[in-house]
């Protein structure tokens, strides 16, 4: 939305960009059916390995 105002110096509403986006894209498609959504909302813990904290010398 901040590229459409700075180009046509006007503000646009997030239904203005929806109504852009619906000429190019089938966006039905692109919304997650049910089993994609427990996918993509499921946590899990994330930690970097060690030696990625290990300063290595020259």
């Amino acid at each position: 939305m901040e590229f459409l105002q700075r180009s046509f110096d006007r503000h646009f509403s997030a239904d203005e960009v929806l109504q852009l986006l619906e000429r190019f894209y089938n966006l039905e498609m692109l919304k997650p059916d049910d089993e994609e959504m427990d996918f993509l909302n499921r946590e899990e813990e994330f930690c970097l390995p060690q030696n990625f904290f290990v300063k290595e010398e020259p």
